[in-house]
């Protein structure tokens, strides 16, 4: 008996450490090949997150996996990246997942043109609030803008405008013959995401606390940039 519990701890210590192993492997064959394919600032990073992930790849088998990239360029704009991908196999199918970007306030702001003219971005409850002084008087005022989505664009929609701690509709601030200037800045504008990977759809987007956060749905198939883990 006490051989064969010594014999059997003896094969699952081989079992564990062979698995870590080819796991450890496989994560860093994805994270490379995710570096290569995104070229970003910041570290890239690759977690195979199904039970005994490393020696279902021997059969083939990769299970879910979670990729993240910091600093990544897309459309003139730096964005933090993160996938969760579905049941991938070794030669790079997988069927279907998740993504998330994040983009900085600070590059929300500079790409608001007249919507954003003087104010700063931020987030709350999920809508965009874009928030400073304006005009010659330095008026404080902050503008709160819905967020909505089709597969491919996002539109922001400014909803209520705060001036000195009075709150007004967009529609009813710009129907005001004083404040007709207002009226092109808070006209809803629409931001088209160019060059998605085939199977990948926009699903959602939300100010979050930290930045923008642009949701993707991925579809079953080759995963987006054909990652691998052989």
């Amino acid at each position: 008996m006490r051989l064969l519990v010594t014999t059997g701890v003896a094969l699952a210590a081989l079992v564990v450490a062979t698995d870590l192993l080819v796991e450890h492997r496989a994560e860093d064959r994805i994270a490379a090949q995710a570096s290569r394919r995104l070229k970003p600032e910041g570290p890239v990073q690759a977690r195979l997150t199904t039970p005994l992930a490393g020696l279902r790849t021997l059969g083939g088998e990769v299970g879910d996996v979670r990729v993240s990239a910091d600093g990544v360029h897309r459309q003139h704009a730096v964005m933090d990246v993160s996938i969760h991908l579905k049941d991938v196999t070794t030669d790079g199918v997988s069927a279907g997942g998740t993504g998330t970007a994040t983009v900085g306030y600070d590059q929300v702001t500079r790409r608001m043109g007249a919507l954003g003219d003087g104010l700063t971005a931020g987030g709350q409850d999920g809508d965009l609030i874009l928030s400073g002084s304006v005009g010659r008087l330095g008026l404080p005022v902050s503008v709160r803008a819905v967020l909505s989505t089709t597969p491919d664009a996002f539109t922001v929609t400014p909803t209520t405008v705060n001036v000195l701690d009075r709150s007004v509709t967009a529609d009813d601030l710009a129907a005001l013959p004083a404040a007709s200037g207002l009226r092109d800045k808070l006209a809803p504008r629409t931001v088209p995401l160019t060059g998605l990977p085939h199977g990948v759809a926009l699903t959602s987007a939300y100010a979050a606390s930290d930045g923008l956060v642009l949701a993707f749905s991925i579809a079953a198939g080759p995963t987006p940039g054909g990652l691998e883990a052989t």
